[in-house]
């Protein structure tokens, strides 16, 4: 059968880069059914080389099981683990066309401008938003991630395109009003909104309200956290009671919060995004909350989980390992009932072996030292 026949049984995250498939919804991608999923197991599984993985390459002697590189269908971009410990996959730069939008210099000299190709639009069109509405205005990004994702010191997230930081919009006292005067530095302001050392400087509510409003009503993106000190939170929240509908309100009042485990934030905004389904079914992890608007995807990955299962009633090299490694991309935690029956099956030894570290990973959770070595580290 050829590979992308069978991509397309298997649903649109693996039809991505068949010339001529035709593309599902990216929403929603098909899972393959019970039936189709034993109807597969007889089939030659070369095409499943389309699927990606969340790990490490393996050593030229494999002595214990791990996930291949991953392999990038067409132009697709995702995140790989969680925002501490993952990697990024099919990295998008940031645009340099846009007059709304400007990278600061320091965040270039690090190669700190990747991120998930949904990530950077969302930035690109609130910049340009921002820019419509308030004429003169430049949105200065600091860090996302670098090209490959990993450890950027001295951030303890921004390793899998998901996160950035923002510089604030600053204004100036005009004769006639406050006058855009935007700039790289990270400033401090106060809690009255003026820039630390600057007697002519503030924190613009206006803007920033308008670039945060820009980035919680964007349609493809589901924001989860806008990081920022608390005090500034407050100046934020009392004009968006002004000019903004209360639903939207009651949205900025819970993605606006001060981290409880690093600095304020009162010099930056730092944004957050969740994982879209496509990601998930990648190895991309949220970690929670999830705000009630946020889809979290459940009955999309179940019916994956449902196509996935038959390979592993009835174990076979190679299906049984391409659905141990989908399962544990996708955290599915309530297929270790069926993991911990596939371990006491009188199995090839290294399926063995794959099984049980996906149950100890599974019931362990996706620790730093665990996505070290399940993580993806590079596209081919």
């Amino acid at each position: 059968m050829p590979a992308c026949t069978l991509a397309a049984l298997l649903g649109s995250a693996l039809a991505l880069g068949c010339q001529g498939a035709p593309a599902a919804p990216a929403t929603s991608p098909s899972a393959p059914s019970p039936a189709q999923g034993r109807a597969l197991a007889s089939l030659a599984w070369r095409a499943l080389e389309l699927l990606p993985a969340a790990a490490v390459a393996p050593p030229p002697a494999r002595t214990a099981p791990a996930f291949e590189a991953p392999q990038r269908p067409g132009d697709a971009s995702f995140a790989i683990g969680p925002t501490n410990a993952g990697a990024l996959v099919g990295p998008v730069a940031l645009p340099e066309d846009l007059t709304s939008l400007a990278v600061r210099p320091v965040t270039r000299s690090r190669g700190a401008t990747h991120g998930t190709r949904a990530l950077v639009a969302l930035l690109s069109k609130a910049a340009q938003r921002v820019a419509r509405e308030h004429p003169g205005s430049v949105l200065w990004v600091g860090d996302l991630s670098r090209a490959e994702g990993g450890p950027l010191p001295p951030h303890r997230s921004h390793t899998n395109g998901r996160d950035v930081d923002l510089a604030f919009y600053v204004s100036r006292d005009g004769r006639d009003g406050p006058v855009p005067a935007d700039q790289p530095a990270m400033v401090r302001a106060d809690a009255s909104g003026r820039i630390a050392g600057s007697r002519d400087l503030f924190f613009d509510r206006a803007r920033n309200w308008a670039l945060v409003r820009a980035l919680l009503e964007d349609p493809g993106v589901v924001v989860q956290w806008i990081f920022v000190a608390d005090h500034l939170r407050a100046l934020l929240i009392d004009h968006a009671r002004q000019v903004a509908p209360p639903a939207l309100v009651a949205r900025a009042e819970r993605v606006l919060a001060q981290p409880k485990d690093s600095s304020p934030h009162d010099d930056h905004f730092h944004v957050r995004i969740y994982c879209g389904l496509e990601e998930r079914l990648q190895g991309c992890l949220d970690a929670p909350p999830w705000h009630p608007w946020a889809p979290r995807h459940e009955a999309e990955l179940a019916r994956w989980l449902d196509g996935l299962l038959p390979f592993l009633e009835t174990p076979r090299e190679p299906e049984t390992r391409e659905a141990i490694e989908r399962i544990v991309r996708m955290n599915a935690t309530n297929a270790i009932v069926h993991l911990e029956r596939l371990v006491e099956e009188p199995l090839d030894a290294e399926l063995r072996l794959l099984a049980h570290d996906a149950l100890g990973f599974l019931r362990r959770g996706y620790t730093r030292e665990a996505w070290k070595r399940w993580r993806a580290e590079e596209a081919p």
